[in-house]
């Protein structure tokens, strides 16, 4: 059996994530194991799932999630993208988060996640259905475009009278991802979890 490695940032924030993480997949997994950034091995074990929870994984580290980690990291030229591939308007700001949990098999699109009480809290936030079938078309098409591999992606979007305008796209269950934990089942850590193995397991 393949084992399962969760890569962190050695912060606060991310040690929150490898916990959400770890409450998520505890009862589904022998064993996991965490690492951050700088403890990662020159190069990739074979027999290892990596698990990313973070997006500065070195660039000489491939495994993957190397593609998908470098392409949300240049945001400007994802914005780019965005803006001539799809039509939909880009900026930044992005106060709202669309998750979609993209499968082997098909894509499905969690609820929204907002930011209130002064960025402190983060819950579900409903859109008009106009402006929500725009968004699930927009992130299953922008995730189609850059050939993402499963996982579970956070679409970072701000709504400006009425209109959807893309941020960035985070490649893992990011801090806003928390609001989806005693909400949702599975929550967007066991999800990104299932993803990421089902890939494995199918040889993507």
């Amino acid at each position: 059996m393949s084992r399962t490695i969760v890569i962190l940032d050695d912060t606060p924030d991310s040690q929150k994530l490898g916990l959400a993480m770890l409450q998520a997949i505890g009862t589904m997994v022998g064993s996991v194991q965490f690492t951050t950034v700088d403890e990662l091995p020159p190069t990739p074990d074979r027999d290892t799932i990596y698990c990313p929870l973070t997006s500065n994984v070195p660039a000489t580290f491939e495994f993957w999630g190397s593609s998908i980690i470098r392409i949300s990291q240049d945001i400007d030229a994802l914005r780019h993208l965005a803006a001539t591939r799809t039509g939909i308007k880009v900026g930044a700001g992005g106060n709202l988060w669309l998750p979609v949990i993209w499968t082997v098999r098909a894509p499905m699109c969690g609820q929204i996640i907002g930011t209130i009480a002064s960025e402190r809290e983060r819950r579900s936030i409903h859109l008009d259905a106009l402006a929500l079938q725009q968004l699930h078309q927009f992130g299953c098409q922008l995730l189609a475009q850059i050939d993402a591999p499963p996982a579970t992606y956070l679409v970072q979007f701000s709504q400006v009278d009425k209109e959807i305008v893309f941020d960035r796209l985070f490649p893992f269950p990011a801090a806003p991802a928390l609001a989806s934990i005693g909400i949702q089942q599975p929550n967007l850590f066991a999800a990104h979890w299932r993803c990421i193995n089902e890939r494995a397991h199918v040889g993507l």
